[in-house]
């Protein structure tokens, strides 16, 4: 998302519900600070190592050698594990796409209750 300070104080000012809205009710002015975007859902959300990167990205703050190696490892862990636990939620949507991928998928031979689409954290916001 880009967006100028200015601008994005304009448009909460402008707002003629929620929030910002709120904020000028009680004779508070909106802050872009106080804003929250959402970005992922609950299974895809940036980690720690994402939050790293991007400082060093933008700011180039500081590094110890080899911080690199240390991130991207922790990174590659993190959504190996996040990967799993989406897979755990949406099995027929990995099945669908190993299929594409031309492997064989069998179905399990017990097939479990699963839990409603509202439930699973694959999902959430």
């Amino acid at each position: 998302m880009h967006a100028h300070r200015d601008e994005m104080a304009y448009l909460l000012c402008l707002a003629e519900q929620g929030k910002p809205k709120q904020k000028l009710r009680s004779r508070r002015l909106p802050r872009l600070s106080e804003m929250h975007l959402p970005v992922g859902g609950h299974r895809m959300r940036p980690s720690l190592e994402d939050v790293l990167l991007f400082l060093y990205r933008e700011f180039r703050v500081n590094v110890e050698p080899n911080w690199r190696e240390v991130v991207d490892g922790h990174l590659r862990e993190y959504r190996r594990v996040q990967l799993r636990a989406a897979v755990r939620d949406a099995p027929e949507e990995a099945a669908d796409v190993l299929r594409g991928l031309g492997y064989e998928v069998a179905l399990p031979r017990l097939v479990g209750p699963r839990s409603p689409a509202e439930e699973t954290k694959l999902y959430w916001p």
